[in-house]
């Protein structure tokens, strides 16, 4: 799988195109939050760009601290445009960590509500070689899947929410999935 760096700040800087590398890219250990994110206008731009790959797996890896104070698109455009690609999101929190040593707990919750929406994972990292591990263990996981597919019984076409899991019968394997998908409308 081929990944892309994207920095969500104010103009949405493009870091690093496609590579097939495992590493993540050197500049990428020097974002810091300015104070005006475009997280959201990230997702939706990493949507677009991914829509137009050939690979049947897609992913995007956010490093993030989960804020937005910026983006023009709203955190749920930016879920529906993960999702129309079928990305699932990995999301590390690099949020500063607060006077009781925690990470910001609302930036964590948007974080994690991108991963768990879309069938990827969330990771909260406080940067360094921690960051390092972090994006290593996610390249490792998406070299490591499987992915199987859905056909839905139920045909209509209502644009209504559909949940959906899966249960296994081995304890040694880890399931990543989307909770549901949006049925086509018209």
């Amino acid at each position: 799988m081929d990944d892309l760096v994207l920095h969500g700040d104010q103009e949405g800087e493009r870091l690093q195109a496609f590579s097939g590398g495992r590493d993540l890219a050197p500049m990428a250990f020097g974002i810091r939050a300015q104070g005006m994110t475009t997280l959201n206008d990230a997702i939706v731009e990493a949507a677009k760009v991914l829509a137009d790959r050939p690979e049947k797996r897609k992913a995007i890896v956010i490093l993030s601290d989960g804020m937005d104070t910026f983006s023009k698109a709203s955190s749920s455009k930016a879920l529906e445009g993960a999702l129309a690609v079928g990305a699932s999101v990995y999301a590390v929190d690099m949020s500063v960590i607060n006077m009781a040593g925690a990470p910001s707990r609302q930036s964590a919750m948007t974080l994690k509500g991108f991963a768990d929406k879309t069938g990827g994972r969330f990771v909260s990292t406080p940067g360094g070689p921690a960051l390092r591990d972090a994006f290593s263990s996610i390249a490792d996981e998406l070299g490591h899947q499987y992915t199987i597919a859905y056909r839905p019984t139920n045909r209509a076409h209502d644009g209504k929410w559909r949940a959906i899991g899966v249960k296994l019968s081995r304890a040694d394997v880890t399931v990543r999935t989307r909770k549901g998908y949006k049925a086509p409308k018209g």
